[in-house]
């Protein structure tokens, strides 16, 4: 029996960044990208990926307000966020549980640390 790849949705506005992202973790997992917040939370209504790499700093809505909307959509309510950012504070992942995120990596990583975090938030 075939196992199903789980799907991911990474909503990062750099270019460079989602593209490294979805090479990293493209040979375990369906991803797709999506480059602001409006865009991404039509993606996650489209796809309901089972985990969203959700970069904070985003245009046309902001990763804490697309997290707050995924958590308040009981059908989404299964699906993983691994918040992805360069704000490193503890307030901001004060903000970012209050939200609901999953986990929280800090811009810059390892393609490693990537890898580590989404296999265990998929496990």
């Amino acid at each position: 029996m075939v196992k199903k790849r789980k799907s991911i949705l990474v909503i990062e506005d750099e270019v460079n960044i989602a593209n490294a992202q979805k090479l990293i973790l493209g040979d375990d997992y369906n991803v797709s990208v999506a480059y602001d917040g409006e865009s991404g939370i039509q993606k996650i209504n489209e796809l309901k990926p089972d985990l969203i790499v959700l970069d904070l700093m985003l245009p046309n809505r902001g990763g804490y307000d697309v997290c707050f909307t995924v958590r308040q959509d009981e059908k989404l309510n299964g699906t993983k966020i691994l918040m992805v950012t360069a704000l490193n504070q503890a307030v901001d992942k004060q903000k970012g549980v209050m939200v609901g995120t999953d986990a929280y990596l800090t811009k810059p990583f390892e393609p490693q640390q990537l890898l580590d975090a989404v296999r265990k938030l998929l496990s």
